[in-house]
């Protein structure tokens, strides 16, 4: 990247369909890729007690305990509860995204001159897209996807469709934000990921 300036890459895709292996890859060509979700989690905990104050009576209404044994977040606990309502799911991403967003901005700043990838899958619902050159989408097949998601997280089928269903018009929702977007299949092995990945930063000059 000789005389170029490194570029801000996001990094998304549902679940199962090869992220982080394409991070793994990104690493290793130089950028600095930083897991959102990690980041997502630490602000989770940073902001616990607004969030249980937020939530507190939703929560008993539903008869689910927000706090683990070890006085941490359960985040399982938290999930069920907002994703059952939309209007919670709403009220909490308004706590946790401006943070979030705050700490990916200060990120990338530091990072700025190696070149950075963001790796979420739910960047399209923070400001921090605007930050980006382009965005490369990994995507799969939906039965390999789903082998994958059942030999790695170990879970029922059901649970798997349902959150399947629940990423079903994530690339639709990316296209809608208008951003520069670069669809990536990852339905076979890690070195043609690493293939493709390595032709289309030739073909944007990196």
């Amino acid at each position: 990247m000789d005389g170029i300036r490194p570029p801000v890459i996001g990094l998304a895709g549902p679940s199962c369909a090869g992220k982080n292996a394409a991070g793994d890859i990104l690493a290793r060509r130089g950028f600095a890729v930083i897991d959102a979700d990690k980041i997502a989690h630490e602000v989770l905990e940073e902001l616990k007690n607004r969030i249980l104050e937020e939530f507190r009576e939703a929560a008993a209404e539903k008869s689910v305990s927000l706090l683990r044994q070890d006085g941490s977040l359960d985040r399982k606990a938290l999930g069920s509860l907002l994703f059952a309502d939309p209007a919670l799911l709403a009220r909490h991403e308004s706590i946790v995204y401006p943070r979030i967003t705050e700490i990916l901005g200060r990120m990338i700043d530091e990072n700025r001159e190696r070149g950075v990838v963001i790796n979420a899958a739910l960047l399209h619902k923070t400001p921090i897209l605007d930050r980006f050159d382009f965005l490369i989408f990994v995507d799969a097949w939906l039965p390999i996807r789903f082998v994958r998601a059942l030999r790695r997280d170990k879970i029922p089928p059901k649970r798997v469709f349902h959150r399947f269903q629940s990423q079903k018009n994530l690339f639709a929702q990316y296209l809608l934000k208008n951003v520069d977007i670069q669809r990536v299949d990852n339905s076979t092995t890690v070195r043609a990921l690493e293939r493709k990945l390595a032709k289309l930063l030739s073909r944007r000059g990196y």
